[in-house]
């Protein structure tokens, strides 16, 4: 039997081999390769798998990191060591506050990137935003920043069009192409 994350990879190399179409919007040229959860561990030890799988399509890669998005934006906030200690006070600065750094976050990543319209840009460890924002917030702020195609290796579910990451949160519909075993 063949593991899942084998089958995983199988997918993807066939999505990534196929023709890509320039005249698709920027929703449109969002991909989720979507795995269980509980999976996320293996997945992140043969992300070099789908690098390599990418190349040899004869596309570039590149990869952006959302880990450091939240500390980056706590550790320049003035009252951090309040929320720390009462972190319920921190549920109205999300929404204000820590929602546009992470779009600015992303934007920057990804235009400070050599890309091309044959670049697929994998955007990593989604799942470090999960309580602190909507990653669909985030996306549709910036599906005009990449040129090729955009790869969110996402740690949910996909069923009935709809994504939910982490399996906890009420998903959303949205215009990218599914990547699924």
């Amino acid at each position: 039997m063949i593991a899942k994350v084998d089958q995983l990879i199988l997918e993807f190399d066939k999505v990534v081999n196929e023709p890509w179409n320039s005249t698709l919007s920027g929703q449109e040229r969002v991909w989720f390769l979507v795995y269980d959860p509980a999976e996320q561990r293996k997945v992140s030890l043969r992300i070099g798998e789908f690098e390599t799988a990418t190349l040899r399509a004869g596309k570039k890669w590149q990869a952006i990191s959302m880990k450091n998005c939240f500390p980056e934006w706590m550790s320049k906030h003035d009252y951090r060591d309040e929320y720390f200690a009462n972190p319920e006070y921190i549920v109205d600065q999300l929404e204000a506050e820590f929602i546009p750094f992470a779009i600015k976050f992303l934007k920057e990543k990804l235009v400070a990137l050599s890309q091309d319209s044959d670049t697929l840009v994998a955007l990593l460890d989604v799942s470090s935003l999960f309580g602190f924002a909507r990653l669909s917030e985030i996306i549709k702020h910036c599906d005009r920043d990449f040129q090729g195609r955009l790869l969110i290796f996402f740690p949910g579910e996909f069923e009935q069009n709809q994504y939910r990451l982490l399996d906890a949160r009420d998903g959303w519909d949205y215009m990218a192409r599914p990547i699924t075993i």
